[in-house]
């Protein structure tokens, strides 16, 4: 009966994943269709040489979303480069496969413990950092829609831009529900409330969720923590930002500082909503359209952009999955 019960839920599983997958990828095929066109592929295909600036671009992203769960980590469990180097690997399997950001945070937590942490200390940080991250972009996306709109009114009587106040509302949601959920303990509230779920955890998993909402709650009492990790977040989604300053440079594009936080904040946002999407296909590149052309950059060099990003997610996923195989693993398949 068990096995039974498994196999529906693996099924229903996969098709899940193809269902949205699909979805993802009409949406793609839509935005080519509307808004892309040969001269945004023409438009990198004659600046092609210059784009290995991109990989250097990302290191200060990469670095400082490190620092950010580093944070939470005591120094001597885990070191600056083995977070970055998990950060990294993380990062690609929810963007360079079509897992998503969840899976990559569950891979995260998982390299976590074969680099020595204990499933609670790495599920505790990686949730707080996951907290934070949220935050940090609500944050930020905030304050480019307030900028914007003491510049121009205009976007709040953009009927296309409906979406955005929807994600915006439900990430402050999300954040919300995030405090009390560390605030009040609610693990421990829950797993105290027998049959609940219909069925009984065994001690050892029941001991595991007991310590790392102990340990949440504990992350979450040191303000101090709390601010550097916030820091490094935002300085994080600046640096994304800046990932664009270089790629519309390589193009031979200006834009503002300005205007590339706003298209990295919003299309974060929308790809964080979205996150049911396998590789957020279709969502990220509409989202880059969207307000790429509110900013003045045209379909042609919105679209650009767009498939910027997924050049960058292919050239940087490509040796972090192949740290993860040749360092983490040797042969045998045991931890190096």
């Amino acid at each position: 009966m068990y096995c039974r019960i498994k196999n529906i839920l693996m099924s229903f599983k996969f098709f899940k994943f193809f269902f949205f997958l699909l979805i993802g990828l009409f949406l793609l095929k839509w935005v080519y269709d509307f808004f892309g066109s040969p001269d945004s592929i023409k438009l990198i295909n004659e600046n092609k040489s210059n784009l290995y600036l991109i990989i250097f671009a990302h290191i200060p992203t990469l670095y400082f979303d490190a620092i950010a769960w580093q944070v939470f980590i005591k120094k001597e469990r885990l070191s600056v480069l083995w977070t970055f180097l998990i950060t990294w690997i993380s990062q690609a399997s929810g963007k360079f496969f079509p897992t998503g950001t969840i899976s990559g945070e569950f891979i995260r937590v998982y390299l976590g413990v074969k680099r020595g942490l204990t499933i609670y200390e790495s599920s505790s940080t990686v949730f707080a950092d996951l907290i934070i991250a949220t935050f940090s972009l609500f944050l930020i996306s905030i304050f480019s829609l307030l900028v914007v709109t003491f510049d121009s009114i205009s976007l709040f009587n953009n009927q296309k831009s409906f979406y955005l106040y929807v994600s915006l509302f439900l990430m402050f949601l999300g954040c919300i529900f995030f405090y009390f959920f560390i605030k009040l303990r609610l693990i421990k509230f829950l797993l105290k409330k027998e049959n609940i779920f219909g069925f009984r955890l065994n001690k050892k998993n029941l001991r595991i969720l007991f310590k790392i909402d102990f340990s949440l709650f504990l992350l979450s009492r040191n303000r101090l923590n709390l601010l550097k990790a916030l820091l490094s977040r935002l300085l994080g989604w600046i640096a994304g930002a800046f990932e664009i300053y270089v790629f519309l440079f390589i193009i031979g594009v200006d834009a503002s500082l300005l205007d590339v936080i706003l298209i990295e904040a919003f299309t974060g946002i929308v790809r964080a909503v979205a996150f049911f999407i396998p590789a957020g296909l279709g969502v990220q590149e509409l989202a880059f359209v969207l307000i790429g052309n509110y900013v003045g950059l045209g379909d042609t060099v919105a679209f650009s952009i767009a498939i910027g990003r997924r050049i960058r997610e292919i050239i940087v996923g490509i040796p972090a999955v192949l740290i993860w195989i040749f360092v983490f693993y040797n042969k045998k398949g045991k931890r190096a």
